[in-house]
């Protein structure tokens, strides 16, 4: 009987080297929901482009494994489910040019 790892064991194991091949190449025994796609589709540039990623992730049965993975890391990007910044998840996508006129009271 061939033994599963967990994803923990997973998280271990990876490195970077290890994640890009996945994305080439993905392990059968991991169900990676985002397995083919274009890789640009999890950098959002708008909250259209963050809903796609985030769809995309949802249904993923490892996306536990790949946001432990991503802040282990401190990567950037939608990573589990999450909008990361160096590893520290956001609440949604940082708007380019200056940052709206706040009310002074």
């Amino acid at each position: 009987m061939k033994k599963v790892r967990t994803e923990e064991q997973y998280a271990l194991i990876l490195n970077t080297t290890a994640v890009n091949g996945a994305y080439e190449h993905p392990t059968p025994n991991v169900a990676w929901a985002c397995a083919g796609i274009d890789p640009d589709v999890f950098f959002p540039v708008d909250d259209d482009g963050l809903a796609a990623a985030l769809a995309i992730c949802d249904g993923c049965a490892v996306r536990t494994l790949c946001r432990t993975i991503a802040t282990a890391r401190a990567e950037s990007g939608v990573w589990g489910g999450v909008l990361l910044a160096e590893g520290i998840p956001q609440a949604g996508v940082k708007r380019r040019g200056r940052p709206s006129k706040m009310a002074v009271a």
